[in-house]
């Protein structure tokens, strides 16, 4: 019995290297990368968050358990910052998942010209986040203004965040278009004409069909540009004189590099983190209850 059992775990083994070794030797550059990025440095910076330490290397230093998360609840500087960060990433949110997908809507049809738009549509999604701002800055202060009389939203305290969100909109709606799209062109075509049979509205079948079925694509984008708003820290350091456009994400780096407090700064971080573990997870399941199978 033992030597049947061991025979066949050899051959599940065998089995499974054949089957699957090629993809897990594709995979691990991209998870060594990821690891030597991402989850070690992130693993690192939790015992270094329940510490005074000066500086991420410091030898110096002593535990104050959780001084510093207290310390950042009645923070009023990070309270700012947080309250920046949610306004950025309702707004990116909002205006990234409809641009796109009033885009996708209007050009979902396979057509050269609807491939050509859909390319230049998502062109400035590989424009850096820097480049974007930076280029986006002249359009304000040197095309806008001029037209509407208006001075750039990037100078007013009470419209820099807006204007943020603008920027990125504007490169990532692209990329939402091309989800929705996917989205879209798995939609069996025969539920749109039984609608029609049946003397259903455009409004009645774009919220009883397409809703419905691009909700998969809608759980997608909204993770994902959750935790892109929640991360924000480009656009912000582009004009990071201003108090009012200063995130969550910046207030972490300066802490940990320009004020030398990285204890403070790790724990920032990791309430970031949480945060948008949490969020992304509640809103995912959420969001897919409300989905439904072809």
């Amino acid at each position: 019995m033992t030597v049947i059992n061991t025979g066949r775990k050899r051959r599940l083994t065998t089995y499974f290297l054949r089957e699957h070794g090629g993809n897990l030797l594709f995979m691990l550059p991209a998870f060594a990368l990821f690891a030597f990025v991402e989850l070690i440095p992130f693993l690192q910076s939790i015992p270094i968050s329940f510490t005074d330490k000066k500086a991420i290397f410091a030898k110096a230093w002593n535990y104050v358990g959780f001084s510093n998360y207290a310390k950042l609840i009645t923070n009023r500087t990070f309270q700012d910052t947080f309250l920046h960060t949610a306004h950025f990433t309702l707004i990116y949110i909002l205006g990234a998942n409809l641009m796109g997908l009033m885009l996708a809507l209007m050009i979902w049809r396979g057509s050269r010209l609807n491939n050509l738009v859909r390319t230049l549509l998502f062109m400035p999604f590989t424009v850096s986040l820097v480049a974007s701002t930076k280029v986006w800055s002249y359009v304000y202060t040197d095309v806008l203004m001029p037209i509407t009389g208006q001075p750039s939203p990037l100078g007013l305290t009470s419209q820099v965040i807006p204007g943020l969100a603008v920027i990125a909109i504007w490169r990532d709606m692209g990329y939402c278009m091309l989800i929705y799209i996917a989205g879209l062109q798995s939609i069996p075509l025969e539920y749109y004409e039984a609608a029609s049979v049946e003397g259903a509205s455009w409004w009645t079948k774009f919220f009883r069909i397409t809703v419905p079925m691009l909700m998969p694509a809608i759980t997608s984008n909204v993770t994902l540009i959750l935790a892109w708003g929640l991360r924000c820290f480009d656009y912000s350091q582009m004009v990071i004189t201003m108090k009012a456009a200063k995130t969550t994400a910046v207030f972490v780096y300066e802490y940990i590099f320009g004020n030398s407090r990285a204890g403070i700064g790790q724990a920032a971080a990791i309430i970031l983190t949480l945060v948008l573990v949490v969020l992304t997870n509640v809103i995912t399941v959420i969001l897919r209850r409300r989905e439904v199978e072809l």
